[in-house]
């Protein structure tokens, strides 16, 4: 079968088309109260304090955020498609406003604090309590930012809890209580994603566990604590025992831990005494299943088992669509593009300086040409490729897409470029990277190409094995690369699960010691509206002039940071680091648009399609507002049909 019959055979199968959109309202327009919703959770966290403290999991996320706040909350997707500012993307949550240099709840002089370079105040709210019966009050807040930096970062002892992160937490040189509701945060240096400290999922920590804990010097994910949550919820239904916050929730938000089984579930509680009384929840219980992997949880998701599907990926959405048209399944499918972009990422480690230690072998000249990338990117025909995995739902971005979850750096002027193969071979060809029978014959009977020097351009891709999606987009570019003289092999590499894919450095994983040319993955923005999380994947060491903040991994770093790419450079790294360093929220919009647009014309990926998130609902449940970072981050506002969730 010709090549391009056998991709298009392929990719009818993965080729999705829109179905019907969740809800928000019930059909007579009521409000149900009752009913228990399952939702499906295929990667299980180790701990429940993987949602932010001592791991990054996304399903941990899940399962806490129907019970644990933070100062600021998430909106919808859907209300920050077009705000000006990074403050948008949050809403006040345990506090009662968004602090910004504009309403002067943040300033960078006359603090009161000597020294201090920049102090945030936040006012919270009174009546709040927790699940265990104890008041939201300042010392919550200062207690957490003990907890994560100044009880022991600061004073040069490493935490007893092994902390995922003390990135700008590192910043903080002091909390103070100012009243029972009011604390004021101070900060060695003006730190632009401020917003992010203390909001969010385990934004806040309760008091009445740290207290202890940090009088003892003990281990907040082992440390017992006794714990009665009907106390601050009023549900009898909530846990009552001895165990510590690796396996139970103690929050404040509309939902309350009841139990965690090992493995099995975690089953959360409507709270009544919710402080919010105007978004108390509908649903009376939720149940958090953990699934043996994904295949499962769609499994169970098209036999309605779970109500809620998360993230079951773009492989899965045909025969997800397939069945609502055929009425076959009680549910709905809802996908969301995403604060990302699925990308081809190079490796440029062979112009990098030294900076990747890779050996030679692993060392691509190819791929850290930049004429050649810029030919790559006008020769792979990316609107197919959309066409292929997700017509209908997601598009080609801009040629550096910093702007997909910031809307408000839109204006960056940043071009998409078109799929023009006949401008790419021209522009290899005056590169002097010409046809060369030695290289081996292309599948339209042309030869492939040699570098100047006369080596062979020989690209390698590789992806994560078990993602149908990806390995057959894996095809295409390969086949769009052939046609302008780009050999890239057929035994894609590497080509492994995605565990072994994204292994850390020390467990010599592909991407985190470059052993790629290129690698197909998602790469986004990780917080709400927040760019500063493309410092760790994109930051060089200035030139030389400031290697601390290099986020290469490498053997001389013990491989910290994200920057797989190995890409270094110093303009780039001036706007990241302005970017990082100015509480301005205005200034900051400016320094990431300086660096919007100098990655694109770095172009150390390229973006195929925005990320799409393929999440599935029972046709019973209401009330969903949809949030790419956190899917359950409104479960308040969930409701069933006559209380009867299944659909």
């Amino acid at each position: 079968m010709p090549l391009a019959a056998a991709l298009a055979l392929l990719l009818s199968a993965c080729t999705p088309s829109p179905a019907a959109k969740t809800p928000t309202s019930a059909p007579n327009g009521t409000v149900a109260q009752g009913g228990t919703v399952t939702v499906g959770v295929w990667q299980a966290p180790t701990t429940l304090l993987d949602a932010g403290i001592v791991g990054n999991l996304p399903f941990a996320d899940v399962i806490a955020a129907p019970v644990e706040e933070g100062l600021l909350w998430y909106r919808a997707t859907a209300a920050t498609a077009t705000t000006t500012s990074e403050a948008d993307y949050w809403s006040p949550d345990l506090a009662t406003a968004v602090p910004t240099v504009a309403d002067g709840g943040v300033q960078t002089s006359g603090c009161a604090a000597t020294g201090a370079a920049m102090c945030v105040t936040w006012h919270l709210r009174q009546g709040v309590k927790w699940d265990d019966g104890s008041d939201l009050t300042a010392h919550d807040v200062c207690d957490t930012f003990e907890f994560h930096w100044l009880a022991y970062g600061a004073a040069g002892k490493p935490s007893p809890t092994p902390l995922a992160s003390t990135t700008g937490w590192n910043q903080v040189t002091k909390c103070t209580e100012l009243d029972r509701y009011t604390a004021v945060v101070d900060f060695k240096t003006q730190y632009g994603p401020y917003l992010a400290l203390g909001s969010g999922v385990d934004g806040i920590l309760p008091a009445a566990v740290l207290d202890p804990l940090l009088a003892s010097g003990g281990n907040l994910d082992t440390a017992a604590t006794t714990f009665d949550l009907t106390k601050g919820s009023g549900n009898p239904g909530a846990f009552k025992g001895t165990a510590s916050l690796s396996t139970v929730l103690d929050g404040t938000g509309p939902f309350v831990m009841a139990s965690d089984s090992k493995g099995s579930q975690v089953v959360l509680v409507r709270n009544p005494d919710y402080w919010n009384q105007t978004g108390l929840a509908h649903i009376d219980k939720i149940v958090l299943r953990i699934e043996p992997d994904l295949a499962t949880e769609e499994k169970d998701v098209r036999s309605g088992a779970v109500q809620v599907g998360l993230n079951l990926g773009l492989a899965a959405l045909p025969a997800l669509n397939a069945a609502v048209r055929a009425h076959s399944a009680p549910f709905t499918v809802d996908p969301i593009t995403g604060s990302g972009s699925e990308v081809l990422m190079f490796n440029l480690c062979a112009a990098d300086g030294g900076l990747c230690d890779n050996p030679a072998a692993q060392e691509n000249e190819d791929t850290a040409n930049a004429t050649i990338r810029k030919a790559i990117l006008l020769g792979v025909d990316r609107q197919a490729i959309v066409k292929a995995v997700a017509p209908g739902i997601t598009s080609v971005p801009p040629d550096s897409w910093m702007n997909l979850g910031a809307s408000y750096l839109n204006g960056a002027g940043v071009a998409t470029t078109t799929f023009d193969p006949t401008t790419a071979n021209s522009m290899l060809d005056a590169a002097g990277d010409v046809r060369n029978a030695k290289c081996g014959t292309a599948p339209d009977g042309q030869d492939f190409r040699a570098a100047k020097d006369g080596t062979c351009i020989v690209i390698n891709v590789g992806t994560t094995s078990d993602d149908a999606v990806r390995v057959a987009v894996e095809s295409m570019i390969r086949s769009d690369l052939a046609k302008i003289g780009i050999n890239v092999p057929a035994s894609f590499k590497p080509n492994v699960p995605a565990s072994r894919f994204f292994a850390a450095f020390a467990d010599a994983g592909p991407l985190a010691t470059h052993s790629f040319d290129t690698a197909i993955s998602t790469v986004g923005i990780g917080l709400p509206g927040e760019p500063d999380t493309y410092s760790s994947i994109w930051h060089g060491d200035c030139g030389g002039a400031c290697p601390s903040a290099d986020a290469v991994p490498s053997s001389a770093d013990l491989g910290v940071g994200m920057n797989f790419s190995g890409l270094s450079d110093s303009e780039l790294d001036k706007d990241l680091d302005l970017g990082r360093s100015s509480a301005d929220l205005s200034a900051r919009a400016h320094a990431y648009t300086l660096a919007d647009q100098r990655l694109a014309a770095l172009l150390p990926a390229i973006p195929l399609y925005q990320q799409v998130i393929v999440n599935t609902y029972s046709s019973s449940l209401y009330g969903i507002a949809q949030n790419d970072l956190i899917a359950d981050f409104d479960t308040a506002a969930w409701y069933c049909a006559d209380g009867n969730c299944a659909g």
